[in-house]
């Protein structure tokens, strides 16, 4: 019987698994492709940032990982924090699959909610600050 338990939970996890992704990729075309384009390679020109083999280096900087979930297309999205969470995460492994393999902790619901509570008053500056950061930590 236990055996059958564990079978049974490890497919359940599996298809709740394709389902984060399937609905992280439905949310991604929703909320951020019009702007970041469907390839995450966004408009440099236009102040839309990559995401692309780019995003997982907020990560690796002081204030970065707060950095992603405060800027405010993701912030004041409808999105509820466990969307958030798993869209965060997706776009993470798809558009920079090297932070993945790095074994970067995954975004939970708790805290994007805590991250979610305090804005970014200085977007431009703040993004800026930190990829000067990310140019210093890996030698740009």
């Amino acid at each position: 019987m236990s055996r059958l338990l564990v079978i049974w939970l490890s497919v359940l996890t599996a298809v709740t698994v394709y389902a984060d992704d399937r609905r992280a990729k439905v949310n991604y075309q929703l909320h951020c492709q019009g702007c970041h384009t469907g390839d995450g390679s966004g408009h440099p020109g236009r102040q839309i940032p990559t995401l692309t083999n780019y995003m997982g280096k907020f990560l690796t900087v002081e204030g970065g990982r707060e950095f992603l979930i405060q800027v405010p297309g993701a912030a004041q999205s409808q999105l509820n924090d466990i969307e958030l969470a798993e869209l965060t995460n997706w776009m993470l492994k798809s558009f920079d699959p090297e932070t993945a393999k790095k074994g970067f902790e995954p975004y939970s619901a708790t805290e994007v909610g805590q991250l979610r509570k305090s804005m970014v008053l200085d977007f431009t500056g703040t993004r800026e600050a930190l990829v000067k950061k990310i140019e210093i930590a890996n030698n740009y």
